[in-house]
This record gives structure tokens, C-alpha cells and sequence, in this order.
């Protein structure tokens, strides 16, 4: 009963003063509102679990270390091996596989470039994953190479492609040229096991030739392409599965190294000594998801940490400020009996509203918030597993914040307030009370905590915005402008290599002929997007020290390809229409490879071969300029360029059209050209590379965009209660100011007089600030600098100069109009007033 009269009192005093409760309700859901966004990403890309039977019982695998041969999107483990593992092991209950791969899906003529995935027979019944339709793969489908063409589809693409429709079961459509059979749908809300890489057609792994028809390797132990998951046997621990596992991968070790020619014995020892790591697998396959959004995400987490902070800072000045004026309301319950439990209770719960209200705005704001930055993702196949809308997860986070945040700004302003001295609180001498001293020296204490966290959110902004600005102005060595770009994989559509050198060629000419079209060309991996193929070689000439890197970056491209790029011949040719299969093999490098390998000469006519024992029958034609390829970040990489034509295991080819107008006009243009050469296969990455090099720095814009933001807000929120507090201090000294002034004192020495508390509250906050700042940077600053920023180092004295400066600027500008203010009292009726 009395709990519900506090809280009828309660909502009747919030709603008496509604423009302080609109303000800490808007203060407060920006804080709750930033956090419930960040951990709404954050706990879809980091922690929640696989949707899958006892996710804690699953398990991956991975085998670092030496090994020759090849390896696919950075997997550890060849087809055979899996087969050791499924069939040799002792504490797994059972063992999977699979191989993330495009596809060219084709239903009633249409086709489309979709994500495919390669799974064992086993994949679904280990994972106890339910079908929605029909039923989903067995062992019986996973038994002969060829043999077992069918597929099951993901909900998301039974809804995007055949709207639920469930006459899809049982019938055909063609997958890279080949006709097979749609068994079933799986579950709803299962996106494989790889949060970045959704499946949107799972097949048997037996049908690997028809889904990599440029590659098979089904028995070839000396090609890694699979990814491992396991689930382990009831009663058997962690531990337990990793000392089993690693018999038996040294078994397995011992067994192989007799099949290789060990280049060294310093290599076979490597060898025999790896270690299988065995991990929790739980929360799924997402190591490089986690290892590109783990940092970035704590980051932020940090930073809208310290903007709640600051938040519930100000909102604690707000209602100190508050209950001064209520002393003698407080007073007054005291002396009718009221005891400090009901007073401290009573605006505790006052508080608690606020802060529901500030929930419910922020709840708003993270949904727009959240929206947005998916939105902006360029990252197309992970946003399908992401969701902008609060589920019940973030709704208790949220609720369990709104809590934390009326204990943080809450409760200490409530215990002050119920310590009231009921002599002067009742003759309305609150001024001279010794509450009224505490009361200033807290908010001023606060305000203080306030600025020392604006500076480190400063400083943080500043680092990256300055960071983004390096990547954006840094020279990749070719021309982004008027540049357009697009993908096709004509090897999906049963192209052989010739026909695959003949359609890029029919491509290229259509193009050339096109107006506005001013050259073209075609390579094998595509810039800008962290992709990468390096290959061993053997230079004719050159004796390698034990254990060097004999790994360059390696690119197919063809004619015209360094014009088209913007990229300086600096010796010898670019390749021609000559290069092809049946030509000598030849080679273009860049200048850090001439340096390295012949300093002191050059290097056209020189050779080299594929592996460290081949025939070194490739001969460099060409040297060009540095460039960088992967990403903006990387530093410069020695790079093989070869000609495309005389790649054997040639599939998809990125195309570069330079233009003469503004390349988006001709977007059109390009799908009708390819259109009226192949109507069935599909064009994909179509954009230009200055937003292929946009994409490509997502974090670091969002990381910037978002900082600068709660930077922004921060100094704004320590501003306004650095002015809060200093016009709570003039009003409380306006006798003393008057005395000063009646005894002769000039306005310029009530103006220094108060903006030197300005000053000093400031000086104090920016150093706790910088101290704090300096903490934080020694603690992570080497993982700040490598992954993070670009140009400049964590402990920049300029940014973090910068940032002080600001920081200082607002703090007197904030100080300056209660100063202003202190100089206009009259004397007389200041020392009229009580």
C-alpha cells in the first residue's frame, strides 16, 4: 500500500515539472538508447548461440603449422582427414564438415549468384537441426562422388526466391549447369554455422566436382578446404576431446608426412609437432567475423559506457539541483515521522521512473540506431542473420540498465537529500545549510568526473576520424575515379577455360565498342576486398635462407589491365592477346619484388617457377609500380602478376571499366552488354571503386562516425553541467558578489573570480582525463594501433592536444555566461537578499 502511494506521489511530482522530466528522459535514453544498439550487434555477432540441440556440446577444430600443398578460405583440414576424424576418434559423438561456396541458381529460366554450402551427410542430424519442409540430408546422400544431386534450402531463401511456396519439394532446378532435386527447407532461423557466410542451398559434400568444377581434391590430402565442427560424447569435457583428438592427429600426422617431400628435416619436425586446437564451437565458426567486429565492437561498448556515465552524471546534478529547492518539502515529512528508509525510497523510485522513461526513448533511439548501422553494412550475406528490431535479450539488457542507471544517478542524491537540517530546511535558509555546501561540492565533483570522460572520448574521436582521413587520402597506386567494376563466374555455367579466355574477351571488346567506354580489363581477384591468393615460387638464381618467405601476392589479369588501372609500366610490356595457353608462360612483377630479388639489375627476361623444385619457366616481361591490392591498410606486398589465359584453374574474373563520363551512368550499359553474350549468367559486385573503397573502410567510417557523435555529446553533456553548476554557484554567492562589488570591486574581477573556478574545475577534469587516457592507451594500445588506426599511433600528441584544447574552449564558453551573469548583479539587492 505505501509502495503504491509513493509511486501515485511520485508520477504526480515528475508530471508538476515536466520540462525537467522531459529533460532527463531524453539525457537519459541517448545513454541507455546508444548502448542498447551497440550490445544489440554486439550479441548477435559475439555471444548468442548456434540455434541448434546442447550448443554447448559442439566443438572446431583447427591444425595450424607447417604443410604443403593448398589451402581455401584459411581452412586446416583436407577431406580425408575429416574422415579420419569422423571414423577414428573416441570421444565425439559425431563429426562435420563443410565448404562455404557461389553458385549460379537457376529456376524457370531465372538465375542468380547465390551462396552454397557443401555439407556432410551427417551436418544436420549432429547439429539436431529440424526440417520445414520435407526433410533435410542423410548419410544415404553423401555416399558416392556424383552421385546424390540434391539440395535443401534455407528458409530465408524458400522465402526471398519462392515465397513459402511449398510446391518447391521435390522439384528440379539447375545448379552450375547440373539439374537437381529440392528435398527440403530447413528450419527457421538457422543460418548454417558461420554468423558471415548464410547458406542459401546446402548440398552433399560428394557433389564437390559439380559445385568447384575448376577443382575437385575430394582425396587429396594436400588440399585444405574444410571446416570441422564435432559434438562430443555426454560425460566427455573439453580437455578430455583435446588429448584424445591430438593422439590421434599425430597418428594421422605420422602417417602423411610419409607421403610429402619434406624440403627440410627442420620442416618434417614442424610437421610431426603440430597441435590440433580445439575450441567451443557454441556460438559458431565466427573467427573472422569476431576477429574483424571484436575490437570494434568493445570499443564502442567503452564508449557508450562513458557516454551513460556522463549522462547519469548530469541527470545527478539535474536532481541535486532539484532537491535543494525540495529541503523544506523533505523537512517537513521528516518531522511528521517519516523515516530516512521511506525518504531515501520515495525519490529513489522517482528516479526509477525517470530512468524507464529514459528506456523507453532509448529503446526508440536503438532500434533507429541499430537499423541504420545494418543498413549501412556493406557486408550483404551477414545482415541477413542480423536484426534491428529489440528482441527479448536486449529488452532485458535494457531494463537491467535502466536499473543500474537510477542507482548511479539516483541514489546518492536521494541520501543526501533525506540528511536534511530541519531547522534552517523549515525557515527556508537552504543556502547557509551545511546540505547546501555538500550539494555544491558533489555537483562540482561530478562535473569534474564529466569532463575527464569527455576527454578520453575526445581523444578517441579524434584518433579515428584522423585515422580515416589517412585511409582516405591514401595514394593505392592506381585510379579509383571513373572506374566501374563488376564479377562473373562463368565456370558455374559449365564455361571450360576456353570458352571462359573467350567470353572475357567478347566482354571486353562489347565494352570497348560502347561509347563513353574508354578501356577495359579483367583480373582474377577483386580489389578492395581483403582478398588474397599468394603462391610459393622458386626463383632461377636465388638460394633461399631456411624458413624465408617465398610467398608473393599473386593476381591473373589480362591485356590492358595496368592502363586501365591507372598503374605505371616501369619496364619491359604489359601482357597482350599473344599471352595465352599455349604461349610461353610469362610474368609481370611490381618494383618490391625487383628490389628484393635483383636489386642491382634488371629483372626483365629473368625466371622463376610455381614451388620451390618446379621448373623456373616463367619469364618476367614486365616491372610496374608499386600498388596495393587487398585492402588501404596493407603495407606493400611483392606481386606476380600472371596472364589469366594461362591460369588452369580459371574461374571467376572481375572486370574494370574506366569511362570517360560518371561510371554509375553506365551500370545499365554493362548488364545488357553481358545480357546480350549470356543472358544466364548473372552479373554481381557491380559498383564503382571509389564505393568499393567506401565499403571497404565500413568500420573505420563507422568507428569514426560514431565516436566524433558521442564525443560530440559528451562535451555537450559535461558543457551543460559545467554551466549547471556554475549557475547554481552565482546564485548561491550572490551576496558575497555583492559585498565585493558595493566594496569597490570591477566587473572584471567578479569575471576572473568566477571563470577561475570554471578554470580550475576544468583544469582538474582535463587531467584526470589525460591520466586516464594514458592508462587506458598503455593497457590496449598496441591493439588499438594495429587494428584500429592507420598513419598515426595510439598516443598522438596532436589529437590528443586537440582534444584538450576543445575540451577547454567549451569549458570556459560553458563558464562564460553564468560569469557574464555574476558581473550584471546589482549590489543593493544582492545584499537585500537571504
Amino acid at each position: 500500500m505505501n509502495l503504491r502511494q509513493d509511486l501515485r506521489y511520485a508520477l504526480r511530482t515528475l508530471a508538476r515539472t515536466p520540462g525537467f522530466t522531459a529533460i532527463v528522459v531524453l539525457t537519459l535514453g541517448l545513454g541507455i538508447g546508444a548502448n542498447s544498439a551497440i550490445f544489440s550487434l554486439t550479441d548477435q555477432m559475439l555471444l548468442r548461440s548456434l540455434p541448434v540441440h546442447n550448443p554447448q556440446e559442439l566443438v572446431t577444430f583447427d591444425g595450424p603449422g607447417a604443410f604443403q600443398g593448398r589451402s581455401f578460405n584459411r581452412a586446416t583440414f583436407s577431406y580425408p582427414m575429416y574422415k579420419d576424424f569422423r571414423d577414428k576418434n573416441p570421444v565425439l559423438a559425431g563429426v562435420i564438415a563443410r565448404f562455404p561456396t557461389a553458385i549460379t541458381f537457376t529456376h524457370k529460366g531465372q538465375s542468380e549468384r547465390v551462396n552454397g554450402e557443401l555439407v556432410t551427410g551427417n551436418y544436420f542430424d549432429v547439429l539436431g537441426v529440424k526440417p520445414a519442409l520435407g526433410r533435410l540430408l542423410s548419410a544415404g546422400d553423401d555416399l558416392k562422388p556424383g552421385a546424390h544431386p540434391v539440395a535443401v534450402l534455407s528458409y530465408g531463401f524458400w522465402k526471398r526466391r519462392f515465397g513459402l511456396n511449398p510446391s518447391v519439394l521435390n522439384e528440379s532446378v539447375t545448379i552450375n549447369g547440373f539439374p537437381m532435386t529440392v528435398v527440403g527447407v530447413v528450419q527457421q532461423g538457422f543460418n548454417g554455422v558461420v554468423l558471415s557466410e548464410p547458406p542459401d542451398v546446402m548440398v552433399p559434400v560428394m557433389m564437390k566436382a559439380q559445385m568447384t568444377p575448376t577443382w575437385n581434391d575430394l582425396d587429396n590430402r594436400r588440399s585444405r578446404w574444410l571446416s570441422v565442427v564435432a559434438r562430443l560424447k555426454p560425460g566427455v569435457s573439453l580437455e578430455q576431446a583435446r588429448a584424445a583428438m591430438n593422439v590421434l592427429y599425430s597418428q594421422i600426422n605420422a602417417e602423411e608426412i610419409k607421403q610429402i617431400e619434406a624440403p627440410s628435416e627442420r620442416f618434417r619436425k614442424l610437421f610431426l609437432s603440430k597441435k590440433l586446437i580445439v575450441e567451443p564451437a557454441g556460438r559458431g565458426l565466427n573467427a573472422g567475423v569476431r576477429r574483424d567486429a571484436a575490437t570494434p565492437l568493445i570499443i564502442m561498448s567503452g564508449m557508450v559506457g562513458i557516454v551513460l556515465l556522463i549522462a547519469c552524471a548530469n541527470v545527478a546534478n539535474l536532481l541535486i539541483a532539484k532537491l535543494t529547492s525540495r529541503q523544506k518539502e523533505i523537512a517537513i515529512r521528516s518531522a511528521l515521522g517519516a523515516g530516512r528508509s521511506q525518504i531515501v525510497r520515495q525519490y529513489f523510485l522517482e528516479s526509477l521512473l525517470l530512468a524507464l522513461g529514459g528506456g523507453a526513448v532509448g529503446l526508440i533511439i536503438a532500434g533507429a540506431t541499430t537499423d541504420a548501422l545494418v543498413t549501412a553494412m556493406p557486408m550483404q550475406d551477414l545482415v541477413r542473420n542480423l536484426s534491428a528490431a529489440p528482441d527479448a535479450r536486449v529488452l532485458l539488457f535494457t531494463l537491467g540498465l535502466c536499473a543500474l542507471t537510477a542507482l548511479l544517478f539516483g541514489l546518492v542524491p536521494a541520501l543526501q537529500a533525506s540528511r536534511p537540517a530541519l531547522v534552517t530546511a523549515l525557515k527556508d535558509e537552504i543556502g547557509t545549510t551545511s546540505g547546501g555546501v555538500r550539494h555544491a561540492r558533489m555537483r562540482k565533483t561530478l562535473v569534474v568526473a564529466q569532463i575527464a570522460l569527455s576527454v578520453l572520448l575526445l581523444a578517441a574521436a579524434g584518433l579515428f576520424a584522423r585515422s580515416l582521413y589517412n585511409l582516405r587520402t591514401v595514394d593505392p597506386g592506381f585510379k579509383l575515379d571513373r572506374l566501374l567494376t563488376f564479377s562473373i563466374d562463368p565456370t558455374l555455367s559449365k564455361y571450360s577455360q576456353e570458352r571462359t579466355v573467350q567470353f572475357a574477351e567478347r566482354v571486353q571488346e562489347a565494352l570497348l565498342g560502347t561509347p563513353g567506354v574508354t578501356r577495359v580489363a579483367a583480373g582474377e581477384i577483386p580489389a578492395l576486398t581483403d582478398s588474397n591468393w599468394s603462391m610459393t615460387v622458386g626463383i632461377d638464381g636465388y638460394k633461399p635462407k631456411e624458413g624465408e618467405d617465398m610467398n608473393p601476392s599473386v593476381d591473373g589479369v589480362g591485356p590492358r589491365y595496368f592502363s586501365t588501372m591507372g598503374i605505371p609500366l616501369v619496364a619491359g610490356r604489359e601482357f597482350s592477346d599473344r599471352d595465352t595457353a599455349m604461349s610461353p608462360k610469362v610474368a609481370i612483377i611490381n618494383e618490391t619484388m625487383a628490389k628484393k630479388y635483383w636489386p642491382d639489375s634488371s629483372p626483365i627476361g629473368r625466371r622463376f617457377g610455381i614451388g620451390r623444385s618446379h621448373p623456373t619457366d616463367i619469364e618476367i616481361v614486365g616491372v610496374v609500380k608499386d600498388s596495393k591490392h587487398a585492402t588501404l591498410r596493407e603495407e606493400i606486398q611483392r606481386f606476380v602478376y600472371l596472364p589469366y589465359a594461362q591460369d588452369n584453374s580459371l574461374n571467376a574474373l572481375t572486370f574494370y571499366v574506366r569511362t570517360g563520363a560518371t561510371p554509375e551512368t553506365m551500370v545499365n550499359t554493362v548488364r545488357s552488354v553481358v545480357r546480350r553474350i549470356d543472358p544466364t549468367l548473372p552479373v554481381y559486385d557491380l559498383k564503382t571503386m571509389e564505393l568499393q573503397a567506401r565499403e571497404s573502410l565500413f568500420v573505420e567510417r563507422i568507428m569514426a562516425g560514431l565516436s566524433v557523435a558521442f564525443g560530440v555529446l559528451a562535451t555537450l553533456l559535461a558543457a551543460i553541467g559545467l554551466y549547471g553548476v556554475m549557475s547554481y554557484a552565482v546564485a548561491r554567492r550572490t551576496r558575497e558578489i555583492g559585498i565585493r562589488m558595493a566594496l569597490g570591486a570591477e566587473r572584471s574581477a567578479v569575471l576572473r573570480l568566477v571563470l577561475s573556478e570554471v578554470g580550475l574545475l576544468a583544469s582538474v577534469g582535463i587531467v584526470l582525463g589525460l591520466a586516464g587516457t594514458a592508462a587506458l592507451l598503455k593497457v590496449m594500445g598496441s591493439e588499438l594501433a594495429e587494428r584500429m588506426l592507420f598513419g598515426l599511433s595510439p598516443a598522438d600528441p596532436v589529437t590528443i592536444a586537440g582534444s584538450t584544447l576543445t575540451l577547454a574552449l567549451v569549458a570556459l564558453l560553458a563558464g562564460f555566461v553564468p560569469a557574464r551573469r555574476a558581473t550584471a548583479i546589482d549590489p543593493m539587492r544582492a545584499l537585500r537578499s537571504e
